[in-house]
């Protein structure tokens, strides 16, 4: 696994980033343990989670796992999406949810749609700030984290002095080592643009057919700024689209011969190894979050940066080719 420097004299982190978004939410609190555990034994120690995930208690599981190796991880949690305390009996009701959803897939839209309801949005208040780190801190049974992020942050926020500056402060007091903001890649680009030097980690859906947007990320790197790329495989949609093309230029006569001869689109590690070195290969974002709550998922994420079949050169050629509207280029 490898590891990159994000903050200062802190713990090294992984590239590879472990999302907490499905903890208490699609996956109970035993398999979740189990999933955090296998992930950090393979080197994994960065950690994403959020006040808002798993109606609120994904930072209790995370927590309770953290004790004893908090120190040798690098943490991030968000806030800014307020969970609704949730009454006893919908509690004692989610492991029945879950056993629905993983039987019963075409069940995930109308769980989803009901999760959006035990959720207040748009809560980037100096108040919430308070209380939701506060809460984080305590959940988490850490006295700081890593990275703080406001979550889902609209365009608004970077006009938000007083806010800016209530973290800036909470950097200076230790109860954060950095402030970020986790939202679209145009809201990214407008505080890249800004020219404001509080929010320095930046939390974004990966794109690699967004070259504008590479761009500026890349621009930005002298100033020593923390990128994290999430939902790096763009769901089931992504992968079908992904390997629909990957199809189509393994088969291209166009497509230079020792690339081709290594597309094997059936292959089920092909998709997790161009995309991850992808994302990872010189554009300046340190940190991708794939799904690893399966240990089928982690250990393909795994195998993916650590060896790729592929030369940097090949990847390029591949990510200039992914456009389904474009005939290969020679």
């Amino acid at each position: 696994m490898r590891h990159v420097v994000l903050i200062g004299d802190g713990p090294k982190a992984s590239v590879l980033g472990f999302g907490c978004s499905a903890i208490m939410g699609r996956v109970g609190r035993r398999q979740s343990l189990r999933a955090l555990a296998a992930a950090y034994a393979a080197g994994v120690n960065f950690f994403d989670t959020a006040r808002s995930y798993g109606y609120g208690e994904s930072e209790t599981v995370v927590g309770e796992f953290l004790r004893g190796r908090r120190d040798r991880t690098v943490l991030s949690t968000k806030f800014g999406i307020v969970p609704v305390h949730q009454a006893p009996w919908k509690r004692a009701l989610m492991p029945v949810v879950r056993t629905i959803v993983d039987n019963i897939p075409s069940a995930r839209s109308i769980v989803r749609t009901q999760v959006k309801g035990q959720l207040r949005e748009n809560q980037i208040t100096r108040a919430v700030l308070k209380n939701s780190l506060d809460e984080s801190l305590r959940k988490l049974r850490t006295d700081y984290v890593d990275i703080l992020f406001v979550h889902s942050a609209p365009i608004s926020v970077l006009s938000q002095i007083d806010l800016l500056e209530d973290l800036d402060r909470l950097v200076t007091a230790g109860k954060i080592r950095m402030a970020g903001i986790s939202s679209e890649r145009d809201v990214v680009t407008a505080a890249l643009q800004s020219g404001q030097t509080i929010l320095r980690a930046m939390q974004f859906p990966a794109s690699l057919g967004d070259s504008s947007f590479m761009y500026k990320i890349a621009e930005a790197q002298p100033r020593r700024l923390v990128f994290v790329a999430n939902h790096p495989f763009g769901g089931v949609e992504g992968m079908t689209r992904l390997r629909s093309r990957l199809s189509e230029l393994a088969e291209s006569p166009a497509t230079p011969t020792e690339i081709r001869t290594r597309l094997k689109v059936q292959d089920e590690q092909i998709v997790p190894e161009i995309i991850l070195n992808l994302i990872l290969a010189d554009t300046g974002i340190q940190v991708v979050i794939p799904s690893m709550m399966k240990l089928s998922h982690l250990r393909a994420n795994l195998d993916a940066v650590s060896s790729c079949r592929f030369t940097p050169g090949e990847l390029e050629w591949i990510k200039c080719n992914l456009s389904p509207t474009r005939a290969p280029l020679a």
